[in-house]
């Protein structure tokens, strides 16, 4: 009877220590993911404060004349969709939007360059008038960008 007694013993303090081994290991686990989404969470946000600021840094050179106008809308839409996807349906962006729509199928940079000056003409001219269409209205915009508090959003 001792020795049932003994060996219960020695096989109880085994699964105790067993189950003492992996709840120590479970919770280690836990702890490095839980560290791991934290320094994920931390380069989401990182990444998205460079983004709000590089997206206001093209807004205020709009602002100050250093950027035109399509080239500014080209940067700046591509930048708020990377931000914030909800910032395309945003009224007060609906001019950046479509000067977007209208520019994007220009020719740039090698493909400009391989078009006739009789094309680069026409091309510029087009672009100049819409500029000058949509200048007054796409400085207000890039205005309120300048100043526009991003709502944080959770990563996926």
């Amino acid at each position: 009877m001792l020795y049932l007694v003994i060996t219960a013993t020695i096989i109880l303090a085994a699964l105790v220590a067993t189950a003492a081994y992996y709840l120590i290991k479970l919770r280690k686990v836990k702890h490095q993911q839980a560290e791991q989404i934290q320094r994920n969470k931390d380069a989401w946000q990182k990444h998205r404060d460079e983004l709000a600021s590089d997206l206001r840094f093209i807004a205020n050179s709009m602002l100050q004349g250093q950027c035109e106008i399509t080239e500014g809308c080209l940067r700046i839409k591509v930048l708020m969709d990377r931000l914030d996807d909800e910032l395309q349906h945003k009224p007060e962006f609906k001019t950046i939007q479509a000067h977007f729509a209208q520019t994007i199928t220009m020719p740039t940079h090698e493909a400009y360059k391989a078009l006739t000056r009789q094309e680069q003409f026409k091309q510029d001219k087009q672009r100049f008038a819409l500029e000058e269409a949509n200048r007054e209205q796409v400085l207000i915009e890039v205005k309120i960008l300048s100043e526009y508090k991003f709502h944080i959003l959770q990563p996926n």
